[in-house]
């Protein structure tokens, strides 16, 4: 409760400061974080303290890593369970995950046993605790990795643990760095590599592409019914656009996503328009300010889909549009048939729209410099809005408090529209001349 209460105060703090001075107050909290969080004594003692845990290890057979509460965290953290598989290929290692998120990673050969516990976020649950507490002493654990800055590892008793300090502390010194790969999921993948560099194996291989997901045939079977329902043709170009988020500070300005639906449905596709669960009824709201020839291409997605029906989706689509949320790292994860762990298609280009959080954490780009391309046979692009007081803290938009939403103050959705349109070309589908002329004039 502590901790929690602290980082509150925290994250309200660092709000207050940019609210008031969104400029100058950005740039103190980016240099205060900088030369704190990101700095190299900080990262000195982390990395001597996780080297003296792992030090201390007589064996290496049992292994429980616990990911962060939210649902792209599942899918982030087992990068680390990928790593620890390549190191240790006969070890047991166990995760802990989101509930939620249960039948995305079931499937994964690389979790020896998978716990679907968490129901609380951006906090855990008393119950979240008390089941990982469980969970922790069930078994002998060698070493404990968590990768959750809201679960203390005082829970875990007199066990081994190593905690998510090391990889914060590279994500912020990386961020100045601005050529260099900062994306969190690789950087989870890594900091497991770096851990037990004495111990990699000869034949090590050090490529990354991407965490999997693993979605069921019966999932994938009512997605493709959906697309049936709708008479939706085979061939049919598909945008998938998600309007919702988890925070504010992430979710897309209304005014804007109903430009960017207006100027997609110029194209020659259908639009999958996805409903509110945070922002609820957004999905009507837009229906009900689009023009009468854009509703002609929208469908919008029953509220009764699962998380993993959505996912499958997403992988029907030609184009994935979203805020920093987690259908992100659902839209850029490898995905497989759960039951036979055959590949589907895996060529979705990823439109991310970034507000508030920093890009290159959270963000995937085949083209930028910095970036980590998402794990498709299809370009992922980030596009990023001006704004004045982005900054470091920025990365925990769950726990900010600012009074407005300044996260989105500049976007040229122009560019938005001409990617999309320019993919089309690329793989032969044929879009609406009046689109791309006049956008290509604009830019």
């Amino acid at each position: 409760m502590k901790k929690k209460v602290e980082h509150k105060f925290f994250f309200h703090m660092t709000s207050i400061i940019t609210d008031y001075f969104p400029k100058t107050g950005a740039s103190f909290l980016d240099f205060l974080i900088e030369n704190i969080v990101g700095s190299k004594i900080l990262s000195k003692f982390f990395s001597l303290k996780a080297k003296k845990t792992i030090k201390k290890l007589k064996k290496f057979d049992q292994f429980l890593v616990v990911s962060d509460l939210n649902i792209g965290d599942a899918i982030i953290c087992s990068s680390g369970v990928a790593a620890l598989r390549k190191i240790f290929p006969r070890a047991e290692i166990d995760y802990v995950i989101k509930k939620s998120t249960k039948n995305l990673i079931e499937g994964n050969r690389d979790i020896s046993n998978l716990y679907p516990v968490f129901i609380g976020a951006p906090f855990p649950s008393e119950n979240d605790l008390e089941e990982l507490v469980k969970i922790s002493e069930s078994k002998k654990y060698d070493l404990i990795i968590n990768y959750s800055p809201m679960i203390n590892d005082k829970i875990f008793g007199n066990k081994n643990v190593i905690n998510f300090s090391l990889i914060m502390t590279e994500l912020v010194r990386n961020e100045k760095l601005k050529n260099s790969i900062n994306n969190i999921s690789y950087q989870t993948y890594h900091f497991i590599e770096n851990l037990f560099r004495n111990l990699l194996p000869a034949d090590y291989n050090h490529n990354f592409d991407g965490p999997p997901i693993f979605i069921p045939d019966a999932a994938i079977e009512n997605a493709k019914k959906f697309l049936i329902d709708n008479d939706i043709p085979e061939k049919a170009f598909i945008i998938l656009f998600n309007p919702d988020a988890t925070a504010k500070f992430t979710r897309i300005p209304f005014n804007i996503q109903l430009e960017l639906l207006q100027k997609f449905s110029e194209l020659n596709c259908i639009i999958l328009l996805g409903e509110g669960h945070v922002e609820k009824d957004i999905e009507k709201k837009l229906i009900k300010c689009l023009g009468t020839n854009a509703l002609q291409k929208v469908k919008v997605i029953p509220k009764n889909f699962s998380l993993e029906e959505y996912t499958a989706l997403i992988d029907f689509s030609d184009i994935f549009v979203t805020g920093d949320t987690g259908p992100l790292h659902l839209a850029t994860a490898r995905k497989y048939v759960r039951e036979n762990g055959s590949s589907l298609r895996n060529k979705t280009a990823v439109f991310s729209i970034f507000g508030s959080t920093p890009p290159r954490i959270y963000g995937f780009d085949s083209k930028k410099r910095g970036f980590f391309p998402a794990n498709q046979d299809a370009p992922s692009r980030t596009f990023i809005s001006r704004t004045s007081c982005r900054n470091i803290t920025c990365i925990n938009k769950s726990a900010k408090t600012c009074r407005y939403v300044n996260c989105f103050q500049e976007l040229n959705t122009d560019e938005i529209i001409l990617e999309a349109a320019n993919y089309l070309q690329s793989v032969q589908i044929n879009v609406t001349s009046k689109g791309i002329n006049s956008l290509q004039e604009k830019i």
